[in-house]
C-alpha cells in the first residue's frame, strides 16, 4: 500500500510541493498482527509518516498486488482519510502524545514504531 497527500475539498492529489510535502515511509507491506482483542488481522503500518506543509489535507491510500512471478503490479483499490490539519509551529508542539494500546501491541509484535510510554504529565 502506498499513500499520497490529497486536497481536503476535492478527490485529487495536492500538488503544492510534490514529494517534498510528505516525509517518512510512504509505502507499507501487509503485516499479519494481533489487534487489541488478540485477533489476527492484516495491517498496513505507516509509523513515521508526516506532513511537512501547513494546511488541511487528507491521506489517500492505494493498494496494489505485486505479482513477482509475472513481474506485474495490479491496482486493487483505494481509500481516502478524513480531513486533518497538518503542521504545528515549533512553539506550539507540546511533544508526542502517549502511544495507544494498539501501537504498543504492534511494537511488541516486532513492528518498528517510535513509542512514548509515559504520559506527558510525568515528564
Amino acid at each position: 500500500m502506498c499513500t499520497s497527500l490529497y486536497k481536503v475539498d476535492k478527490n485529487e492529489a495536492w500538488d503544492g510541493g510534490g514529494s517534498k510535502s510528505l516525509a517518512g515511509s510512504l509505502v507499507s507491506s501487509l503485516h499479519r498482527l494481533k489487534d487489541v482483542d488478540n485477533k489476527d488481522g492484516g495491517f498496513f503500518v505507516f509509523g513515521d509518516i508526516s506532513v511537512k506543509v501547513q494546511g488541511s489535507f487528507r491521506l489517500h491510500f492505494s493498494l496494489f498486488d505485486l505479482q513477482k512471478d509475472a513481474c506485474e503490479v495490479q491496482y486493487l483499490g483505494s481509500i481516502t482519510s478524513d480531513p486533518f490539519k497538518a503542521v504545528l509551529l515549533p512553539k506550539d508542539f507540546k511533544g508526542m502524545d502517549e502511544s495507544t494500546y494498539l501501537s504498543r501491541a504492534f511494537s511488541d509484535q516486532g513492528v518498528r514504531l517510535r513509542l512514548r510510554k509515559e504520559p506527558r504529565a510525568m515528564m
